[in-house]
């Protein structure tokens, strides 16, 4: 019956996003549109979300994505960009974590002063829709905000900050319900005409999820509990945190539609109670834009 209920609703919001891109489509003559996929392999050694090693458990996933994105110049210094994406992620060993996604996104940036190395600002929202194969609690919505000031200091060298805001619901349950606010920098080198070497670094406040053997010291901190049998006898915990994120890869060009991108994640969460739990994703995407 899990199975049949994930179908569906990829089914229906797999026509719903398609409707949406060809309507975005549509709009091509006003503006520039183009359509990118992904393909990536990750694999991710704590996706439990878990403190000790009795609790953890790591998978190798692949990702399959689709996006289409309108681009429209509004003056020679600002534009606006409109997207709309699909992603499916397939779990090799816990599959009931295997999900699809549905994203639409609006971005609006502008330049003050017109120059390749002059600031910029960026100001974005987006929705997401998630839905799992054999796991309610984690079905979902998440909206997010942001700004970001962007420059090009040379033209191998640009970076950016940024701050943003989270807020997830839950389709049943509380404890993957959260709002979060975060504060962002990134960083790229050019290395000679093609590959790009990149750094992103994050911090995040607001409720982080925990999977455990059940516990009083869990219990007594949690803002949320719920069973979590995707990992057996154990539940999922949501607690108050502060996490942080460093990120680093290198994007390389195959050619002018392809790019292959590699990537090393690491996280770090602190919670209420004196509860931390850390994970390292390790990715390898391969992008291609249609012309």
């Amino acid at each position: 019956m899990m199975q049949q209920d994930y179908n569906t609703s990829m089914n229906r919001t797999t026509f719903a996003l398609m409707t949406g891109l060809l309507t975005l489509a549509g709009k091509a003559a006003a503006g520039m549109t183009h359509v990118d996929t992904e393909l990536a392999y990750r694999h991710d050694d704590n996706l439990s979300r878990a403190e000790s090693g009795r609790d953890t458990f790591g998978d190798n996933a692949a990702d399959l994505g689709l996006t289409l994105t309108w681009s429209q110049l509004l003056t020679p210094n600002s534009g606006l960009r409109l997207s709309g994406g699909l992603r499916l992620t397939e779990q090799a060993r816990y599959e009931e974590l295997s999900h699809v996604n549905v994203v639409a996104g609006l971005r609006y940036r502008i330049q003050p002063v017109a120059g390749y190395t002059a600031p910029w600002i960026e100001l974005g929202t987006a929705v997401e829709t998630m839905h799992h194969r054999g796991s309610n609690i984690r079905d979902g919505k998440r909206w997010t905000a942001d700004v970001i000031l962007g420059k090009r200091f040379t033209d191998r060298i640009g970076g950016r900050i940024g701050l943003g805001w989270e807020q997830r619901t839950a389709a049943e349950g509380e404890v993957f319900e959260w709002q979060r606010r975060h504060l962002s920098a990134a960083l790229d080198y050019r290395i000679g005409l093609d590959s790009t070497l990149y750094a992103n670094l994050s911090r995040d406040f607001g409720d982080q999820v925990f999977t455990a053997t059940p516990a009083p010291a869990f219990r007594a901190a949690a803002k949320a509990i719920e069973n979590d049998p995707v990992f057996g006898a154990r539940r999922a915990y949501r607690l108050g945190a502060v996490a942080r994120t460093i990120e680093l890869g290198m994007s390389t060009p195959l050619n002018a539609n392809n790019v292959l991108d590699i990537g090393l994640r690491r996280f770090n969460a602190d919670a209420d109670g004196g509860h931390s739990y850390d994970d390292t994703e390790l990715r390898a995407s391969w992008l291609y834009r249609f012309k």
